[in-house]
Parts: C-alpha cells; sequence; structure tokens
C-alpha cells in the first residue's frame, strides 16, 4: 500500500481533527488519572513553585545577615528563617526536602547526642559508600532494580545534607555556608564528585547492556537520506518503498528480535553520556566558584551603614534574583535530581538527548552573566 510522503513531513499534528484540539484538557485530566505516578510528580512540581514564589518574597525582604545569624533550633527548622547566599543558590528538592528532613533528625530527633562518636566525616564516606553500590542497581536490565538504585541514591543526598547539619551543630553554629578550609569541606566535595560518577557510569553500564532504540524519526530520516540520493525520476516509486521497508523492518524487529541497526551505537551513547559530564562538572565547579563570589560580596559583614545598604539594595534587585535562580535550576545537583527522576520514569535516554543540548548552552549564558555581574557588584562596592 502506497503512502503520501507529505504526511509524514507536516507531521501528525495536522491529521488531528479540532475535536481532539478541544478536548486537549480532558484527555491531559484522563491520562493523569491513569498513571497517578505522573500525577504525583506534577504536584510535586507545583509545590516546588509555589515555595520558589514565596522564597522570592522573602530574598525582597531580607536584612543583613549578621543581624539574624545567631539563629535557635526552633527557628532552624523554618524554611526561611535565615536566607545565605547557599540557600538561595541551592537546588529545590535539596532546600524544601532534604534539608528540613535533615535538620528535624539533628533538632527533633537528636542525632548528635544519641550518637556522637558519629562524625561528619564518617556520615560523608558511608553515603560516597552508597553511591558505589547504586552503579550495580543503575547498570540492570530491570526496572524495578533501578528504581531500587533511585532510592538508595537518594538516600545519598539525604546523608549528603545531613552531615553538614551536624557538622554546625558539632561547632554550635547554625548558619548555613561552606566553610572553606576544613577537611569535611573537601572530602564532602570529593565525596560528591564521586557520587556523580557513579551516577554516569550506572547509566552507561545499563545502556551497554540495554542499547536505547533510535527514534522512527530518526530512521526516516536517514532512509530518505540513503535513498533520495538516487534519480530524483524515481521519486514517488522511492517513497512508497521507504515506508515499506520501514514495515518491513518493524515485522522483522517483532519476529527476529530488535535489528542492531534500530539501535544507537555505543559511540553515540558515550558520545551522549560525556557530554552531559561535561555539563555536570562545568555546573558544579562553576556553581561552587558563584557561591563563594556572592557570598564575599553579600553576605560579609560590613562596619559601614552606607556600603551595607548597598549590599542589601543589589541582594534585592530583580537581576541578582535572577542570577541565584539560573543556578538553583542549572546547579549540578538539580541536574542530578532531573536524572534520578528520568531514571525512576524511565526516561533516561530520552531526557539526555533532549537536555543534552540546551543544558549546555543555558549554562554557558548563564556562567558568562553571573561573571558579568559579579564583576559589575564587585566594582560598584569598591566605590565605597
Amino acid at each position: 500500500m502506497a503512502v503520501d510522503i507529505r504526511k509524514i513531513n507536516n507531521g501528525a499534528s495536522s491529521t488531528r481533527s479540532v475535536y481532539q484540539h478541544r478536548h486537549l484538557c480532558i484527555r491531559t485530566f484522563h491520562l493523569l488519572r491513569a498513571y497517578p505516578a505522573y500525577s504525583c510528580l506534577l504536584l510535586f512540581v507545583v509545590y516546588l513553585q509555589i515555595m520558589d514564589m514565596i522564597l522570592y518574597c522573602k530574598i525582597r525582604s531580607r536584612g543583613p545577615l549578621h543581624a539574624n545569624a545567631q539563629t535557635t533550633s526552633d527557628t532552624n527548622l523554618k524554611l526561611f528563617a535565615s536566607l545565605p547566599v547557599k540557600r538561595i543558590m541551592v537546588g529545590q528538592i535539596t532546600q524544601y526536602v532534604r534539608s528540613p528532613l535533615a535538620e528535624y533528625v539533628e533538632s527533633d530527633l537528636y542525632f548528635t547526642s544519641y550518637f556522637p562518636s558519629i562524625s561528619p566525616n564518617a556520615i560523608s564516606m558511608f553515603h560516597c559508600f552508597l553511591s558505589i553500590i547504586s552503579i550495580k542497581f543503575f547498570s540492570s536490565d530491570s526496572l524495578l532494580q533501578r528504581r531500587i538504585g533511585v532510592l538508595i541514591f537518594e538516600f545519598r543526598n539525604f546523608l549528603d545534607c545531613l552531615d553538614g547539619v551536624v557538622f554546625r551543630a558539632r561547632i554550635k553554629n547554625l548558619r548555613y555556608k561552606s566553610y572553606r578550609g576544613n577537611l569535611g569541606y573537601y572530602m564532602d566535595g570529593i565525596t560528591d564528585v564521586l557520587s556523580g560518577i557513579c551516577l554516569i557510569v550506572g547509566c552507561l553500564l545499563h545502556f551497554f547492556k540495554q542499547r536505547p532504540l533510535r527514534s522512527i524519526t530518526h530512521k526516516i530520516n536517514q532512509t530518505l537520506s540513503t535513498r533520495m540520493s538516487r534519480s530524483s525520476d524515481n521519486e514517488s516509486e522511492e517513497a512508497d518503498l521507504i515506508i515499506l521497508n520501514l514495515d518491513d523492518e518493524q515485522k522483522q524487529q517483532s519476529t527476529n528480535g530488535i535489528n542492531s541497526n534500530t539501535c544507537e551505537t555505543k559511540a553515540r551513547i558515550i558520545i551522549a553520556l560525556s557530554i552531559l559530564s561535561v555539563r555536570y562538572a562545568l555546573a558544579g565547579m562553576f556553581w561552587n566558584r558563584e557561591v563563594q563570589a556572592y557570598e564575599d560580596l553579600l553576605d560579609s559583614y560590613i562596619n559601614q551603614s552606607r556600603r551595607q545598604d548597598l549590599q542589601m539594595t543589589i541582594l534585592h534587585s530583580p537581576l541578582t534574583i535572577l542570577m541565584f535562580y539560573l543556578w538553583r535550576y542549572l546547579s549540578a545537583i538539580s541536574v542530578q535530581d532531573y536524572l534520578i527522576f528520568a531514571i525512576l520514569f524511565d526516561r533516561t535516554w530520552e531526557f539526555i538527548q533532549k537536555t543534552n543540548k540546551i543544558g549546555c548552552l543555558c549554562l554557558l549564558i548563564t556562567i558568562f552573566a553571573t561573571e558579568l555581574h559579579i564583576d559589575q557588584i564587585r566594582s560598584i562596592l569598591n566605590l565605597f
């Protein structure tokens, strides 16, 4: 049977009826009812966005940090009680889920009092061990095993927050910041790097065991590029043969298994994961750099009222808050969370393919804009 090739070029959306477009909301509602996991994910995303809107208002009204630096354990659990730069720039799930749970374990369950022998470095070493274990689960062919790996890795992320809470409780300082120069600071950074490596390696081993399928559009374009190189006199016949060959390939897959031509090559998998790794590494390095710069410029105590007012004016400006929010979505921990959700819903390869280019582009633009913004703030503050 001959198929009109123009329908393929125009896409499936042109063949949809007006009736279907009018009832998009109804179909979406039934889809969410049929898949409760996606409904929970949607509600969770809505919760994060509402909390981010509240955070914006709190940033606009935040005073000098030294005025409320001496917080107590009662106010420590409040999400917006104290807003240093690092807490503002950290990922959403870390700020609204993991950190409150870790602070609850310390303040209400008295973790440090009951387990005084467990040091923050011991917690860091243990969650590094969990990252290594998760490789076995992430590389499995079973979706259930990979979801167990997600649970293990999320527990690892929770412990990553807990070691910082325990450290601040031991030194009797509740301020949320990076204590550079301390042994725990370097150990925490090393364990974070190793956890990212374990996550990428687990995905790589899984793709080598169960190579992802190429999209149908990629197969059509590849077949078109090879078949259309022939004489232009037989264009209509060639188009029919393309569709028929695709049908034959699909039938052959159902009877003889998946053909190697329909799977992604190992080279393409390695390239895609390499781009993700570079993006992940750049996000981690520059996030630490920008947090340190903003802390020195906006969170440092200055015994000059005029310069302090200028600090607050810069902090409350929409441009500064925009930079903070960009890093909340593009930081390494956020990229890690996105990948974890993709593994949970069995959409790992789709996530990597569709976000690599746009993610790298947004990250590079954000890095460039942030460096210019920090340089501008530094030059303004140096005038006073």
